[in-house]
């Protein structure tokens, strides 16, 4: 095959992956600068790629120390960092791009570079171009990467077809810079993804033991070369992580276990699949883990028929995979929960169903080829193109978008010059209906200013949180007024949302009889009516009450 033949298929390939990453999150393309997921976690996902991007130049020794939940420590690390692809983005942000937009491009590019991962681990395994862009399609965009289209640190799972691509490689010449090659790519999945690296160190540890059970000598090499140098990246990046363990505490088994697989969740897609979308009420949230029949019925043909080594511990890896979605609901995940730290941090054992689809895409994909090779020479194109159209069908799908009011009010720009700003927004949910996901936007804006917030929504919340959230219930009186002052608060800003008690009328009314609240500018933002108030710091009010007056 000659280079310009070779450039030719990765260009097409390529093309082919985009196309599909344009057609299952239609009609993103259209507005990737003021459209965006449904889930309050994708403008989380803004905040976060943008956040690293200002501190890193800013302050980079307060990285963690993000602008949300003030006066809290280490607030970047109540969820993912997302760190790897949050400094490749960073010049972007620094050349002005929209952080939306940036988010964007993230998003469909996460799905293109995964697909492009698994063709070339399942084509370098099955020598087969067919077989591989099969393996791209499963891996990319099975109803599982669907269900997590709003998760962005999710969709950076490209590094996982790579580094079982490198560990097969190092299989087979057994050198230590292939190992070192497998450590590399496992610690860049771990700071693109904590969930994902953490499942697949420990999917690789149990890949390597069966590869090598018969030579324990190698095994132990094996694991020392390739996968201790990512626990030890995996051990320094967790320290933020385990700074606000003593805040926000571990996850509780019985959360745990509501994110755990359950069997009718492999027959569930989510409601977003065109095709299969009826069968979502047999799954729960963030477990519609069906795979699709076509791919099913191929990897069973594989198993059936293959005596390829390479392909066999793909069957060992699926079993490993299903045995960490299923959690506590598998003995296994409770030992690692019990005895291996970073289990204790991960909320939702069914994100390891990604696993399972890596597994899926190489068996396959040798289904495929061996359907292929099988066929005469003028039959396989067309085979080819059926059953991959066949798998695209099943994977179709429509995401959930809302617009974004890009520029708001533009009063939160005029806050970044403010150097004593605390902010807080309101309104704000309740302590008990944490899923009412108010404070993101909040967020979102802070990106224009990024003054402290007492605001915040992460994947975990502080005490100081909840009991913000609890004092706000009587808002906008003189209590809730007060609590905000001993939090620090000096700016104060209203949001008109419907539906909101008191209402913006009422709360506007209450504020402006109180002397000890200054009005400093109103606007709109995202469509509604929104006012700035500074509140008069509680020792300013203490000296003005004691003041004589003539």
């Amino acid at each position: 095959m000659t280079d310009t033949t070779r450039v030719t298929r990765r260009l097409l390939v390529t093309v082919f992956f985009v196309a599909l990453a344009i057609v299952n999150s239609y009609p993103l393309v259209l507005g990737l600068d003021s459209t965006i997921g449904e889930h309050g976690d994708a403008l989380f996902s803004v905040w976060r790629l943008a956040w690293v991007a200002h501190q890193v130049r800013v302050d980079p020794g307060r990285l963690f120390n993000a602008n949300i939940f003030f006066p809290e420590q280490s607030t970047l690390a109540y969820s993912d960092a997302m760190l790897l692809p949050a400094l490749v983005l960073a010049p972007l942000h620094w050349a002005g791009v929209s952080p939306l937009l940036v988010y964007n491009v993230a998003l469909l590019a996460a799905f293109v570079l995964s697909g492009l991962a698994a063709y070339a681990l399942v084509r370098y395994l099955t020598n087969s171009t067919a077989a591989g862009m099969l393996g791209g399609v499963i891996y990319a965009f099975a109803p599982h990467r669907a269900e997590h289209f709003d998760h962005l640190e999710l969709q950076f799972a490209f590094w996982m077809p790579l580094a079982v691509l490198a560990w097969h490689r190092a299989a087979e010449d057994d050198s230590v810079r292939r190992r070192l090659e497998v450590a590399a790519l496992v610690s860049a999945q771990i700071l693109s993804c904590i969930y994902h690296g953490i499942f697949l160190v420990t999917w690789l540890a149990a890949l390597t033991v069966w590869w090598y059970r018969r030579t324990p000598a190698r095994a132990f090499r094996s694991l020392g070369w390739s996968l201790a140098p990512a626990v030890l990246v995996l051990g320094l990046y967790s320290l933020p992580y385990l700074d606000s363990r003593s805040v926000v505490g571990e996850r509780k088994v019985e959360e745990i276990t509501g994110y755990s697989a359950q069997p009718l969740d492999f027959l569930s897609a989510p409601s977003t699949n065109r095709l299969y979308g009826w069968t979502s009420e047999w799954g729960a949230n963030e477990r519609h883990l069906f795979p699709g029949v076509v791919v099913v019925c191929l990897a069973v043909a594989a198993l059936w028929r293959t005596a390829d080594r390479r392909l066999r511990v793909h069957a060992v890896g699926l079993v490993v995979a299903l045995i960490l979605t299923l959690g506590l609901n598998a003995g296994v995940y409770r030992v690692l929960y019990e005895l291996v730290l970073p289990y204790r941090g991960l909320r939702v054992p069914a994100r390891a169903a990604i696993l399972m689809l890596l597994s899926l895409s190489v068996l396959a994909g040798a289904g495929l080829a061996w359907i292929l090779r099988r066929l005469p020479p003028d039959r396989a194109p067309l085979a080819t193109l059926a059953l991959i159209g066949m798998v695209s069908m099943e994977y179709w799908t429509s995401p959930r978008l809302v617009p974004v009011d890009v520029e708001g009010s533009g009063w939160h720009r005029w806050l970044k010059a403010m150097p004593d700003a605390v902010v807080f927004e309101w309104p704000v949910t309740v302590p008990w209906r944490l899923y009412d996901m108010r404070d993101v936007l909040y967020m979102y804006r802070s990106t224009q200013h990024w003054q402290p917030l007492l605001n915040g929504y992460s994947g975990k919340y502080p005490r100081s949180y909840l009991e913000l959230l609890t004092e706000m219930r009587s808002f906008p009186y003189t209590s809730a007024l007060d609590y905000l002052r001993q939090r620090g608060a000096t700016i104060l800003v209203v949001h008109e949302r419907p539906g909101t008690r008191p209402s913006y009328a009422a709360a506007l009314e209450r504020l402006h009889r109180d002397p000890h609240v200054t009005i400093i500018a109103q606007g709109r933002d995202s469509g509604h009516r929104v006012t700035f108030f500074r509140l008069l710091p509680k020792e300013q009010i203490a000296a003005d009450s004691t003041q004589v007056r003539p």
